[in-house]
């Protein structure tokens, strides 16, 4: 009898372990699922390797008037991205391209994630080329906004 229960709760975990869904993930995960999900062009070997002020490796992607940033852990997997524009012409763009990228990032779907940016105020009324901040988490993500003279730059890391 204890045989037998020893087996069933080895094969439990083993079988929840293997239902669990993969929190985090590399860039390789990023750029297959944001291809996919998105049909955008993305490769891996486009993003480059380098350091931020708190001397974490993240990935930087140009792509015209703005900048992906992948911010990664000590075992090179994803923990939150950001997004620096640099032109405001086309806010809702921007918004909407970082919408499809942290719904990648926390696992949810465009219309989930799209809705949470409008309750957090990640939006074109309030994000414009002058001196502002904000910080919201929701859930297990913080999202920050951080605006000035220059750029808009939205992040979503994992808390």
């Amino acid at each position: 009898m204890k045989k037998l229960l020893a087996f069933f709760t080895v094969f439990i975990i083993i079988f929840f372990n293997g239902c669990s869904k993969e929190e985090k993930f590399g860039l390789e995960q990023f750029v297959d699922r944001i291809n996919k999900n998105y049909n955008m062009e993305y490769s891996t070997s486009d993003f480059l390797l380098g350091k931020n002020q708190r001397e974490e490796n993240c990935l930087f992607y140009e792509q015209g008037n703005s900048m992906i940033v992948l911010i990664l852990n000590s075992e090179n997997l994803i923990t939150g991205t950001g997004l620096l524009i640099t032109d405001d012409n086309d806010i809702q763009e921007y918004i909407n391209q970082f919408c499809r990228i942290s719904s990648i990032i926390t696992n949810s779907d465009y219309t989930k994630q799209s809705e949470i940016f409008e309750q957090c105020g990640i939006n074109v009324n309030n994000i414009k080329k002058t001196d502002s901040n904000w910080i919201i988490t929701v859930g297990k993500y913080k999202y920050s906004v951080v605006c000035n003279n220059y750029s808009i730059t939205l992040f979503c890391e994992r808390v």
